[in-house]
C-alpha cells in the first residue's frame, strides 16, 4: 500500500507553520452525511467513539446535524484508545431502537467493532455509517463483514473522474505495486489523497508568492485552487480550510465503494465546538459560563500546533535544601494533581500525581506549557484566562466554583477533572498553583445512575420512564412528516403461574429470555422497553397498515410459542397483545398507550394468545368497564347487590335437593348482567368483597330454609367461588368467621369452582380447598368440560360433584358429539362415586335425554328460573 508518509510528514509541518487546514472539518461530511442517513433510514442513531479529540469533535458535530434535522440521539459512549470489549457496548446499542450506528473508532479498534457488531448479528437490524471507512481498513475485514457498510469520505478510489483514474494509473506503476485494490495491493486512501492536495497546493502557492515566508504563502494559499482526483479543492480565507468535495459511499462486498451520493464541493464551516464562545449564542454548549471557565469555544484552530511565544522564565523557587525536599515529598504523596507555574504558564514543578495523571514523565512535564494540558479547542481561550487572572486582585479560584474541565493526556485521550487555581508570591513575582481531581470515576458513576434510571436492571431494555420520551419524540416526528405511529403492547400469559411454581428466580430468567427474543424479531428502528412486571412495548415508526402490525403481533406470538428451556425446565409461554396506532401525531403519548392498553384488554378478555387492534368499539366498551369498576366499588355499601336462586332437581322424582345462589346488580334502575360486571370485579380484585357478600347471603338463606324443613328436605346451597378468592390464602378463616355469625350449617353449603380456576394454580388451590373441605364444605367442579383438566389432579382434591357446562347440553337431544361426551362424562363421575349435574336444561327434549343418559341432577328454566329466598319454599312445597 503506498501512503507517501514521509511527504504527508512535510505538509503537516507546513499545515502547522501557516495556520492552513486542508483536512476536512467534522461538519463538512457530517452536515450531509446524517440527514441523508436519517432521511433514509430513520432518524434515531446510536454514536460511540474513542475518548480522544477526533472521535468526540465528530461526534459533536454529528449529533448537532441530527438535533437541525430533528433526530433523536438514543445512546452515546466513548471507550478508551485501544478498549476491544466491545460487547458491553454493543449490548446497549442492540437494545437501543437505533436505526443508523455512528462509530468512530480508528484503525483495529474499528475493525473489531465491526467485527463484532455483524457477529452478534446487528448487522440486520440497523444501518452502520462512519467516516474514514475506505479501501485500506476494509482489506482487514472478510466480505460477509464489511459489505453494506455506509461511509463519508472526501475520497474513494471508485469516484468516476479522469483525474482519479490518472490518478491510479500512476499507482499502479509503482514498485511493489501489483495491481489496484480488489485486485491487487495498490490502495489509495482519503490521507493519501490528503497528501496529494497539500503538496500541490503549497508548491503552487510559493510558486504564486516567489516566496517561502510563512505571511507570503498564507496569503497565496488564500487564491488557491487545485485539480485534485475528487475534483476542485478551492481554499477559503475566511476559515483558512480547503472546500473539499465529499462522498457518501456503500461498501460492496468485494471491498470496492458504490458511491451513493456525491454532496458536492462544501464550503469549510468552523464547527460550534471549535469557536469562540457568544454568551447571547444559543447554538453553543447551552450552559451559562464564568469567565473563570476553562471549557469555551476557541478561534483558528490549529490542532497540534501550540504557540510558545508567551513562555518566559521567572526567578527559580529559592529555599532551604532540606525545606525544597519536603516540600517535593509533600506533593509527591498527595493524592491529587498538582501543578506550578510561572506568569506565563511554563510549568515549573509538577507532582507523581500530575505526572502519572496525564501520561508523561516529570522531565516531559518541566518547561511544558499547563495550557498543553487542556484539549486544543480550549488552548487559546484559556491563556486569556489564565492572564487576566494573573493580573487580576483574585488569589484563588476555588474547585467548587468552577464548572468541569477536560484533560488532555499525552496520548490523545481526554477525562473530566475539578481544578482549583491560586497564585502566591515568590521572590516578588507571582507563582501559580493548579490543583486537578480526576473525576473519571465519579463522572462514569453519574452515566451509570442516569442509565438505571431509563433502563430496567433486569432486561437492559428501556424503562417505563424513557419509553413515554421515545414515544413522545415520535409521535412529534409523525406530526412533521405526516407519518404513522404504532404501539404493541404486549403482556405475558400466565405468567403469575411460572413465579408461583417455580420460584421469581426462573421467572425473571424467563423475562430475560423473552426480552432477547423479542429483541430479535423486532423491526430495524423499533424501540422495545420492558413497561413493568411481565408488559412489553415496541414501539414502531413508519408502520403499515392494519393487515402489516397484525402478522407482526402473529409472529410475536409464534417466536414466544417456542419452548424456552430454564434449568431444564421446559417452559411455554405465550402473550396477549394490543395495537394502536397515530397518525400525524394526532395523539398524545398518555392516550396511543391507553388506547394499545385498553386493546390489550380486549385480547385478554377473549381468551390471551391474540392480539385486537384498537377501535372506537373497545374504547367505549374499556371506558364503560372503567365506569363499572368505580360503581362497583361503592355496590355494596349502596346496597345494590340481590341474590336469586335457582332450584336443582333430582333427575328422576324431580325432587328439589339444592338450590345455586345467583348475583344480580342493580344500579341507577338498570340491571347489570353477571357476564360483564364479575369479569371486571374478577381484574379490579372487587370480587373478594362481592364473594363474602354472596357467601353470607347464601349462609343466611341455608339457615332460613333449615328452619321450615327438616333435614332430608332441606336442599343444599351451593355458592360460586372465584379464582381471585382461591388466591386468598385466608379464605377459610374469613368463610368459617361467616358459618359462625350465621349459625349455618357447612355440610350443607357446596362451594362451586370452575374448572379452569382450580387448574390455575393446582397446588396453591388444593391447599385452600382441602382447608375448607375440613370446615365441613362441600366442592363441586363448575362448567365442567370447558377446561384442561388433569383427571389425576382432579383425584387429589375433595370434590363431590360435576356440574357439566351448558354449552354440551344446549340441543344435546339432536347433537350425537355432544350426547357422548356426556355420556361418557356420567359414566367416569359416577365410577369415582360424584354426582353429576347437568345446567341450562331449557326443554322437555333435553331433560328425557339427560335422564336416558342417567345424569343425577338437572338444573334450567325449563323447571324454574331463579327465585327469591321465600319464593324458594313455596317452589319446594308446591313440589
Amino acid at each position: 500500500m503506498i501512503f507517501l508518509l514521509q511527504k504527508s510528514s512535510l505538509v503537516r509541518i507546513l499545515v502547522r507553520s501557516v495556520g492552513f487546514n486542508f483536512a476536512a472539518l467534522p461538519n463538512q461530511q457530517i452536515d450531509r452525511m446524517i440527514p441523508y442517513m436519517a432521511k433514509h433510514f430513520g432518524s434515531k442513531m446510536f454514536f460511540a467513539g474513542s475518548n480522544y479529540e477526533w472521535p468526540r469533535g465528530s461526534i459533536d458535530a454529528a449529533m448537532r446535524a441530527l438535533q437541525n434535522c430533528q433526530g433523536e440521539v438514543v445512546g452515546e459512549e466513548y471507550l478508551a484508545i485501544g478498549n476491544t470489549q466491545f460487547d458491553k457496548l454493543l449490548d446497549k446499542v442492540s437494545k437501543s431502537g437505533a436505526d443508523v450506528f455512528v462509530p468512530y473508532f480508528a484503525g483495529s479498534d474499528q475493525v473489531d467493532l465491526l467485527t463484532r457488531f455483524v457477529d452478534l448479528g446487528l448487522k440486520k437490524r440497523m444501518k452502520v455509517v462512519m467516516g474514514h471507512y475506505d479501501e485500506a481498513m476494509v482489506e482487514n475485514l472478510p466480505a460477509t463483514i464489511r459489505e453494506g457498510f455506509y461511509s463519508s469520505n472526501t475520497y474513494f478510489m471508485s469516484i468516476d473522474n479522469d483525474k482519479n483514474k490518472q490518478y491510479l494509473r500512476r499507482l499502479e506503476k509503482l514498485d511493489d505495486v501489483t495491481g489496484i485494490w480488489p485486485n491487487g495491493n495498490g490502495i489509495l486512501t482519503n490521507f493519501g489523497e490528503g497528501t496529494y492536495l497539500c503538496v500541490h497546493a503549497f508548491a503552487n502557492a510559493v510558486k504564486n508568492a516567489n516566496s517561502v515566508e510563512p505571511e507570503d504563502i498564507v496569503n497565496a494559499l488564500e487564491k488557491i485552487q487545485v485539480d485534485s482526483p475528487q475534483g476542485m479543492v478551492t481554499m477559503d480565507p475566511v476559515t483558512h480550510h480547503a472546500a473539499v468535495n465529499t462522498y457518501l459511499s456503500r461498501c460492496n462486498k468485494n471491498g470496492t465503494f458504490s458511491i451513493v451520493e456525491s454532496f458536492g464541493n462544501i464550503k469549510p464551516v468552523i464547527p460550534s465546538r471549535y469557536k469562540s464562545y457568544n454568551p447571547e449564542s444559543q447554538i453553543d454548549i447551552g450552559l451559562k459560563r464564568n469567565t473563570d471557565d476553562f471549557q469555551v469555544r476557541v478561534p483558528n484552530v490549529n490542532y497540534d500546533y501550540i504557540s510558545d511565544s508567551k513562555v518566559s522564565s521567572v526567578t527559580p523557587l529559592t529555599t532551604p535544601k532540606n525545606s525544597t525536599e519536603i516540600s517535593k515529598n509533600i506533593l509527591d504523596v498527595a493524592d491529587v494533581a498538582i501543578v506550578v507555574t510561572d506568569i506565563n504558564g511554563k510549568i515549573i514543578r509538577s507532582n507523581n500525581c500530575s505526572n502519572h495523571m496525564f501520561g508523561y514523565t516529570e522531565k516531559e512535564m518541566l518547561s511544558m506549557s499547563v495550557h498543553h494540558l487542556l484539549p486544543p479547542q480550549y488552548r487559546n481561550r484559556h491563556e486569556l484566562y489564565f492572564e487576566e487572572f494573573v493580573k487580576s486582585s483574585k488569589k484563588d479560584i476555588l474547585m467548587g466554583n468552577r464548572r468541569e474541565i477536560s484533560g488532555y493526556k499525552k496520548d490523545g485521550s481526554l477525562f473530566p477533572a475539578k481544578a482549583t487555581i491560586s497564585k502566591v508570591k515568590s521572590n516578588g513575582q507571582w507563582v501559580m498553583v493548579a490543583t486537578l481531581h480526576d473525576i473519571t470515576e465519579q463522572k462514569s458513576n453519574e452515566e451509570n445512575l442516569i442509565w438505571k434510571s431509563t433502563h430496567d436492571p433486569l432486561t437492559k431494555l428501556p424503562n417505563r420512564a424513557l419509553m413515554h420520551d421515545r414515544l413522545t419524540n415520535a409521535l412529534n416526528r409523525a406530526k412533521r412528516s405526516k407519518q404513522q405511529v404504532a404501539l404493541l403492547f404486549i403482556d405475558i400469559d400466565n405468567f403469575k403461574l411460572v413465579n408461583d411454581s417455580y420460584g421469581h428466580d426462573i421467572g425473571d430468567l424467563l423475562l430475560v429470555e423473552i426480552a432477547n427474543r423479542l429483541v430479535d424479531i423486532v423491526r430495524p428502528g423499533d424501540t422495545l422497553a420492558r413497561f413493568g412486571g411481565d408488559e412489553f412495548i415496541i414501539l414502531c415508526e413508519h408502520t403499515g397498515d392494519d393487515l402489516y402490525m397484525s402478522d407482526f403481533a402473529m409472529r410475536i406470538n409464534n417466536v414466544l410459542h417456542q419452548p424456552i428451556n430454564i434449568h431444564n425446565i421446559e417452559i411455554l409461554s405465550s402473550a396477549s397483545v394490543g395495537i394502536a396506532f397515530s397518525f400525524g401525531g394526532e395523539l398524545k403519548a398518555e392516550e396511543l398507550l391507553r388506547n394499545a392498553d385498553a386493546a390489550l384488554y380486549e385480547s385478554k378478555e377473549r381468551g390471551r394468545d391474540s392480539w385486537h387492534i384498537y377501535t372506537k368499539t373497545i374504547h367505549e366498551r374499556a371506558k364503560q368497564k372503567l365506569e363499572l369498576t368505580n360503581k362497583l366499588n361503592y355496590a355494596i355499601k349502596n346496597n345494590e347487590f340481590r341474590v336469586r336462586f335457582q332450584p336443582i332437581l333430582e333427575t328422576g322424582s324431580k325432587q328439589t335437593v339444592g338450590v345455586e345462589t345467583l348475583i344480580r346488580w342493580i344500579s341507577d334502575g338498570q340491571q347489570i348482567s353477571p357476564t360483564v360486571f364479575i369479569p371486571i370485579a374478577e381484574m379490579s380484585g372487587v370480587i373478594l368483597q362481592i364473594g363474602m357478600w354472596v357467601f353470607e347471603q347464601a349462609c343466611m338463606a341455608e339457615k332460613l330454609w333449615r328452619g321450615k324443613f327438616d333435614n332430608k328436605e332441606t336442599p343444599y346451597v351451593s355458592v360460586n367461588v372465584s379464582t381471585r378468592q382461591l388466591s386468598d390464602n385466608l379464605l377459610a378463616d374469613k368463610f368459617l368467621a361467616v358459618l359462625k355469625k350465621t349459625s349455618a350449617d357447612p355440610g350443607n353449603i357446596l362451594l362451586e369452582i370452575t374448572e379452569t380456576s382450580i387448574m390455575n394454580d393446582v397446588e396453591s388451590n388444593l391447599k385452600v380447598l382441602q382447608e375448607l373441605a375440613e370446615l365441613g364444605l362441600k366442592v363441586a367442579i363448575d362448567d365442567f368440560g370447558t377446561g384442561y383438566s388433569s383427571l389425576s389432579q382432579m383425584l387429589r382434591m375433595p370434590i363431590c360433584k360435576l356440574k357439566i357446562d351448558r354449552f354440551f347440553i344446549d340441543g344435546i337431544d339432536k347433537n350425537e358429539a355432544h350426547r357422548s361426551i356426556v355420556s361418557a362424562v356420567t359414566s367416569m363421575a359416577h365410577k369415582l362415586n360424584l354426582t353429576v349435574i347437568a345446567e341450562g336444561v331449557e326443554n322437555n327434549k333435553e331433560y328425557k335425554t339427560l335422564k336416558e343418559i342417567g345424569v343425577d341432577a338437572i338444573q334450567g328454566y325449563y323447571f324454574s328460573k331463579p327465585l327469591l329466598a321465600n319464593e324458594v319454599i313455596d317452589f319446594i312445597l308446591d313440589k
